[in-house]
């Protein structure tokens, strides 16, 4: 059964994929007896031909859903098959003209999840950019001088907006997006998606998670660490130290023909075993809850999951490990990086220092 996506490459992973070149606007792509095809306009058509990974390009006669009904009458196509996002209302058009269509239950393009070598140093470029990112606000908490217990840099208070401009500005300067960057202190970072907002305080953990995206290929990278400016306290200590030895414990669960979850469950039986407790107080959760990784590519969130799936890890996926503990009054910390899938353990795709305090 021949595929069909209508889609653009900014939103839609699957079509920056199949196409392997940067669309705009929202067009109509497919397979046709084996070979790539895609429906675009004369704007498109040239750099297409140079860019794409399309084996054939068709302009639009007119309405490009037009084109591509007498493209499929002319070749006896009456069946097509559709990714779970299609379109609802190109989907009940088509559907209305006569064309029978299935809509995929799983990934639309399994093999994505496996990574090429290509495409895993893809991955490894974008964490180096998210690497000089946590640089520079390493640097910055370096220059920076604690007064009246919030720190000051170059005359400011500093604050989650001066950092996430800092941290945004060092990825495009390595030809990345960095959008949604978490930068928060305190308790903010006790929601781990908070991005953060306000003056940074001394003596206070702070999580920065960064997620660079390339512009010229759309690979992500999504790394975080933990830094504190001054002195900790024997809790904060506790708790990054807890969550470093977590991490190592995770990644010793990955490897081709292991269980998704067995990472997970490590993360989990280690915190208990150290007395972190997951609980939920009818307003808010403390300690670990979220799961300790997912997959990673073109999608910052993307399959395996490593949380309570069963799912058996492949050799060539690509996945984050990133445990975490979050308790108001302490803090919060979370530890990341991405790793590739190897048959007997693992090669790291991401690479910076676990140093946290800052004096």
């Amino acid at each position: 059964m021949e595929k069909l996506i209508y889609a653009n490459t900014e939103t839609s992973a699957d079509m920056l994929y199949f196409a392997k070149m940067n669309i705009p606007d929202a067009v109509f792509a497919f397979t046709l007896r084996g070979k790539k095809c895609a429906i675009l306009s004369p704007l498109e058509i040239g750099r297409a031909r140079k860019e794409s990974d399309f084996d054939k390009i068709c302009a639009a006669n007119g309405e490009p859903l037009e084109t591509l009904l007498e493209i499929f009458s002319d070749l006896g196509i009456n069946q097509v098959e559709v990714p779970r996002d299609f379109p609802a209302g190109i989907f009940l058009r088509l559907k209305n003209l006569g064309l029978k269509i299935k809509v995929c239950e799983g990934e639309f393009f399994p093999e994505r999840g496996i990574k090429s070598a290509a495409e895993a140093a893809e991955i490894r470029k974008a964490n180096d950019a998210a690497s000089a990112a946590f640089e520079r606000v390493f640097s910055i908490f370096k220059e920076s001088k604690i007064e009246k217990n919030f720190l000051k840099w170059r005359g400011n208070f500093l604050t989650s907006e001066i950092l996430k401009f800092e941290i945004e500005s060092a990825c495009l300067a390595r030809g990345a997006d960095s959008k949604y960057t978490i930068a928060a202190c305190g308790d903010q970072a006790c929601d781990p998606h908070c991005e953060g907002f306000g003056k940074i305080s001394a003596n206070k953990l702070c999580v920065f998670d960064i997620f660079p995206r390339l512009k010229s290929s759309g690979y992500f990278g999504d790394m975080t660490r933990t830094f504190l400016k001054g002195e900790p306290s024997g809790a904060q200590i506790k708790l990054v130290e807890t969550v470093q030895k977590a991490q190592k414990k995770a990644m010793q669960k990955i490897r081709a023909g292991a269980r998704a979850n067995a990472a997970h469950n490590a993360v989990l039986s280690f915190f208990e075993k150290n007395g972190y407790k997951t609980e939920f107080d009818g307003k808010s959760w403390s300690g670990f809850f979220h799961s300790t990784g997912h997959g990673l590519g073109l999608e910052v969130h993307e399959e395996p999951r490593l949380g309570r799936a069963k799912n058996i890890l492949k050799e060539g996926e690509v996945v984050t490990v990133e445990p975490g503990l979050y308790y108001k009054g302490v803090g919060g910390c979370r530890i990341e990086d991405n790793v590739l899938v190897r048959q007997n353990g693992f090669d790291l795709l991401s690479n910076f220092h676990y140093e946290w305090v800052v004096k």
